[in-house]
């Protein structure tokens, strides 16, 4: 069950923001609550991402990236920016990284460069009056992402 923090954040009109969600929180819950607030949502899960080209993989896969995305960051980023393809009624974006552990294990710093692209991303789309949540869980939280 999600955090009464979590509830907060995700109870304005524009959830915004990179959280670290301290209690696990199952994907139909996350599902849902997107679904009742006309928001796309997006499922990375992490527990077999280790490396940058299976995130960038990943990432295309489950946000249905034109088959153009270049498999590089900056096209990841211009694909969180773009999101041309997604019903423009949505009203924003909400991607629940799960298992973040195996990617942090095996390169800290990619996690770092993902979770610096969804930061830079959620402000894109805040200019843009879009929602942008980003939750990430696992065992060890990253430095810097607030915790809910």
């Amino acid at each position: 069950m999600p955090s009464a923090e979590f509830k907060s954040v995700f109870a304005g009109d524009h959830p915004q923001g990179v959280y670290w969600l301290k209690s696990h929180a199952t994907v139909s819950e996350l599902a849902k609550l997107a679904r009742d607030k006309d928001i796309a949502f997006y499922h990375f899960e992490g527990q077999k991402i280790e490396k940058k080209e299976q995130f960038l993989n990943h990432a295309a896969v489950v946000m249905k990236f034109p088959s153009h995305f270049g498999n590089n960051w900056d096209a990841f980023y211009d694909c969180l920016t773009d999101m041309e393809w997604v019903d423009e009624e949505t009203r924003g974006y909400l991607v629940y990284f799960d298992h973040t552990d195996a990617f942090a294990n095996h390169h800290e710093s990619q996690l770092e460069t993902v979770i610096e692209l969804f930061q830079d991303a959620v402000e894109f789309w805040q200019g843009e009056g879009k929602s942008m949540l980003v939750l990430l869980s696992g065992a060890h939280p990253p430095p810097g992402v607030k915790k809910l």
